[in-house]
């Protein structure tokens, strides 16, 4: 039963460490539209400092009602919420860092804990970019799950304009 549950709630992430700089928080314009499947990209700008390495924070929601798995969830059988950069247009990413997951009781059989994301979480990212304008690209890869099923993972693209000043 303990494997069925399992298998029935997925979710996807990653885990780098991110040395404590100040965050650059991302805005997101009114042009933007929210994502279809479960998990939305609140961030499409940002700008900071060119060529030493700025943290900037990637803002994710996910939709009420559901949840996905942390970047490090607890059992090995789960999908991690995982990012993926592309190193392009001059950017160089260093390193990336996860929040922590909130503990998530299965409603289900024995109650099982999960590690997950619920409501807004966000993912920092350390990068160097150049003067100028950049393209950040990437992909969330991640899972989400309701209180009874799980549905086929997603890939949620990542796209943020850099500005390095």
């Amino acid at each position: 039963m303990k494997v069925a549950l399992i298998g029935l709630c997925l979710a996807l992430t990653c885990a780098p460490s991110c040395a404590p700089l100040c965050a650059q928080e991302i805005q997101l314009s009114s042009a933007a539209a929210p994502h279809k499947g479960h998990v939305e990209l609140l961030s499409d700008a940002v700008e900071v400092k060119a060529g030493e390495p700025q943290v900037v924070e990637l803002r994710f929601r996910v939709q009420d009602g559901f949840h996905i798995n942390s970047h490090t969830p607890k059992d090995e059988l789960l999908i991690a919420t995982a990012l993926q950069i592309s190193a392009a247009n001059g950017l160089k990413v260093v390193e990336e860092q996860y929040p922590k997951g909130s503990t998530f009781r299965l409603p289900l059989a024995s109650g099982e804990t999960l590690d997950v994301y619920q409501g807004e979480f966000r993912v920092s990212v350390r990068l160097v970019v150049p003067k100028g304008s950049s393209t950040l690209t990437g992909a969330l890869h991640y899972q989400a799950c309701d209180n009874a099923v799980c549905y086929p993972p997603k890939t949620l693209p990542v796209v943020v304009a850099v500005t390095g000043r």
